[in-house]
C-alpha cells in the first residue's frame, strides 16, 4: 500500500521512508521480508502467525528486532497481517483519541478544535463523533 517492497513500489508519496503492506499467507506459508525500514511491526487480522518462531495471537501489533529481516509463517489456517514501519521518530510522541503529537498541548488545541468542528470535514460525510469522555 505504501513504500517499497518484494520488487513492488506503491504510487503513494511519502515525506519519510515508509512501509504499510497487506499480506495474505496460506495455510503453512512462509515469507521472508528484508529490513526495508529500519522500525517494523506486525500486525494479526484474523490468525496468529509465527514472527521469527515466536507466536503472535490474532489482533495483535508485535514490534519485529529494528534492522533485522523478519520471518513470517502461517500456520493451519490462512492468515492477513499487515506490516508497518518506517524511520524511528525523532523524539517521544503522546496520543489520545485520534490525537498524535510531540507536545501535549497540542493535543488539548486539536481536541478542542474538534469539539468545535473547526476541522473540516469529509465530503459527503453528515455524521459527526464526539469526543470521547476524558
Amino acid at each position: 500500500l505504501i513504500g517499497e517492497a518484494l520488487g513492488q513500489t506503491s504510487p503513494v508519496a511519502t515525506y519519510s521512508p515508509t512501509l504499510y503492506l497487506d499480506v495474505q499467507l496460506p495455510a503453512g506459508a512462509t515469507l521472508e521480508i528484508p529490513a526495508l525500514v529500519p522500525e517494523m511491526a506486525v500486525y494479526t487480522v484474523d490468525a496468529p502467525v509465527q514472527l521469527n518462531g515466536n507466536t503472535v495471537a490474532a489482533q495483535i501489533l508485535a514490534v519485529a528486532e529494528p534492522g533485522q529481516a523478519t520471518h513470517l509463517a502461517a500456520g493451519d489456517t490462512p492468515v492477513r497481517l499487515m506490516v508497518i514501519g518506517g524511520d524511528a521518530l525523532d523524539a517521544p510522541r503522546h496520543m489520545w483519541w485520534n490525537f498524535v503529537s510531540s507536545r501535549k498541548e497540542r493535543i488539548v488545541q486539536a481536541a478542542g478544535d474538534w469539539e468545535a468542528q473547526r476541522m473540516g470535514q469529509v465530503p459527503g460525510e453528515t455524521e459527526f463523533i464526539p469526543l470521547p469522555d476524558r
